[in-house]
C-alpha cells in the first residue's frame, strides 16, 4: 500500500483503525451517508427537491469534486416515529476529497435553472439532516447498485475484527458469489463505518445484500450454502457465524434515484 503523506494523517488513521487488521491508503474511496426525516407534509416536495439537488451532484461529478450520489428511501422500518426516512449516499474517491475549501456550492446553485435553484435552496424547509457517517468498502460481489438493498447494522466484538472480516470475506462471500450466480441476488457488499466511533456506538460496521426484485428477497438461498459446503451441517455453519458480530438492526431500503 501506498505510504500516508504525513505524521499527523498517519496518526489520525491509527486513531481511526486502531481496532481493525487491516490499514488503508490515500486512495481508499469512502461514502458520506446523510439520514434524513422529512417535516410533516412534506414528503412529496421533500423528493422534488432531491431531484433539483440530482442537478448539482451531476455538477459535483463533472467537476471531480464526487464520484457519485445514491438517493434511496427506508421501506422497513417505517411510521411517524422512525428515526429518518431517506438517506443520501456522496461518494468520494479519497479521504482528502471529502473536505474541500472550495466554494463548489454556489458555482452549482448558479448552474441551475432558475426554478430548479429555487427548490434546491428550500432543502431545510423539507427534512432535517439527523446524522452524519462517514463509511467505506472493505469487500464486495456482484452488482452493489440494485434496486432494493437490505443492509445489517453490526457491532463488532471488542478485538473481533479479524475474525468477522475473515468469516464474512472468506466464508460467507463464496455463498453469495455462488446466489448471484443463480440469480437470486445481484450483490453483496462489506462496509466500515469510518467516522464517528466510539464505544458508545451501536453498529460500527455492515454488510448489504442487493436485490433486482422485490421478490428476489424470499428466493431460497440454502441450496448454496450445501453447494458450497456440502460437509457441513446448519449447526457447523452457525457456529463458524454467530458471535463474531452481533446485529445491531436490520433495514430495507429503494434505489430512487443515482448519479454515477
Amino acid at each position: 500500500m501506498r505510504t500516508i503523506f504525513s505524521i499527523l494523517t498517519l496518526s489520525f488513521f491509527c486513531l481511526i483503525f486502531q481496532n481493525r487488521t487491516f490499514a488503508q491508503d490515500e486512495n481508499t474511496g469512502y461514502a458520506k451517508v446523510e439520514y434524513m426525516k422529512v417535516k410533516s407534509g412534506m414528503w412529496d416536495k421533500y423528493v422534488a427537491c432531491e431531484k433539483a439537488w440530482k442537478l448539482v451532484h451531476e455538477y459535483r461529478v463533472r467537476q471531480g469534486l464526487i464520484t457519485g450520489w445514491e438517493f434511496e428511501q427506508v421501506l422497513i422500518p417505517a411510521g411517524t416515529n422512525n428515526e429518518y426516512d431517506f438517506l443520501t449516499v456522496t461518494l468520494y474517491k479519497d479521504w482528502k476529497s471529502l473536505y474541500t475549501e472550495t466554494d463548489w456550492y454556489t458555482a452549482a446553485m448558479k448552474s441551475l435553472p432558475a426554478d430548479k435553484r429555487e427548490i434546491a435552496e428550500k432543502a431545510e424547509d423539507y427534512r432535517d439532516i439527523v446524522k452524519t457517517e462517514i463509511w467505506s468498502a472493505g469487500d464486495l460481489a456482484g452488482n452493489p447498485g440494485a434496486k432494493f438493498r437490505v443492509e445489517n447494522f453490526m457491532r463488532i466484538p471488542e478485538g473481533g475484527w479479524q475474525k468477522w472480516i475473515e468469516m464474512e470475506s472468506k466464508f460467507v462471500k463464496p455463498v453469495h458469489e455462488k446466489n448471484i450466480a443463480a440469480g437470486n441476488r445481484a450483490g453483496w457488499l462489506l462496509a466500515f463505518m469510518d467516522l464517528p466511533r466510539g464505544s458508545d456506538l451501536p453498529y460500527q460496521a455492515s454488510t448489504v445484500d442487493y436485490f433486482d426484485k422485490w421478490e428476489d428477497m424470499a428466493k431460497d438461498e440454502g441450496k448454496a450454502w450445501k453447494e458450497v459446503y456440502p460437509d457441513l451441517s446448519w449447526g457447523d455453519i452457525n457456529r463458524k457465524i454467530e458471535g463474531t458480530r452481533v446485529i445491531a438492526r436490520t433495514e430495507v431500503r429503494m434505489l430512487l434515484d443515482s448519479v454515477r
